[in-house]
Order: C-alpha cells, then structure tokens, then sequence
C-alpha cells in the first residue's frame, strides 16, 4: 500500500523543480532580445515566491512572511475574480451578452480560480 505522505513529498519536490526550471529558463530568455524586462521581472518575482513558499512546506527554507504574502496576494486575486464575475452577470442580465457568454467566461475565471494557490 502506497503511504500518501510519501505521494504528497514527491508532488512537493516534483513542484519544486519544475519551478526552479522556470526560473532557470526565464534566465535564459532574459538573455535574448525583444523579451521584455517588465513582464521577466513580474514573472521571476511570482515564481521566486513561489519557489520560497515550496521550500518552507519542504523545510527547507524559513517562513519570514512568505506565506503571509501568498495568502495576501490570493486574497486580492480573489477580490478581482469575484468582481469580474459580478460584471459578467450584470453584463448578461442587461442583455449585453449570452448566457453562454457568460458561461464561458465563468468556466474561465473558476479555472483561474482553482490555480489560485501559488504553490
């Protein structure tokens, strides 16, 4: 039988790599022209935080207010999705757009929803 905290600690370390190979691979695109600093800077920052909060759940690395921020962060994520669902029900019940509109841009927010965690 299969221990799932042995399933779980390979998730954490699966999800550790595969973020320190985005950060790896964001390195190698910063060195190319045409890839904009702005959008390398705001990426290497979620990743980087991303990647500290891996570490804390790993024990690895001191929590010194990381998980405050993640949990700060979906808040405010949260606040804005909920807001732009609120729009798209109005935007439907005015009639602006379809129910299946509306519907679709639901499945899209709930999925971004659902990705919400950093970790």
């Amino acid at each position: 039988m299969r221990n799932p905290g042995d399933d779980q600690q390979q998730e954490l370390q699966a999800r550790l790599a595969a973020t320190d190979a985005a950060l790896a691979r964001l390195d190698e695109l910063a060195a190319q022209e045409g890839t904009r600093e702005d959008s390398l800077a705001q990426l290497h920052g979620f990743y980087e935080l991303r990647r500290k909060l891996l570490k804390v759940r790993a024990g690895l690395h001191e929590d010194h207010g990381h998980q405050e921020q993640s949990r700060a962060y979906q808040q405010l994520v949260h606040e804005l999705l909920q807001t732009k669902r609120h729009t798209i029900v109005a935007l439907r019940n005015r009639g602006v757009i379809s129910n299946d509109v509306m519907h679709h841009i639901e499945r899209d927010l709930d999925l971004e929803d659902s990705r919400l965690e950093l970790g």
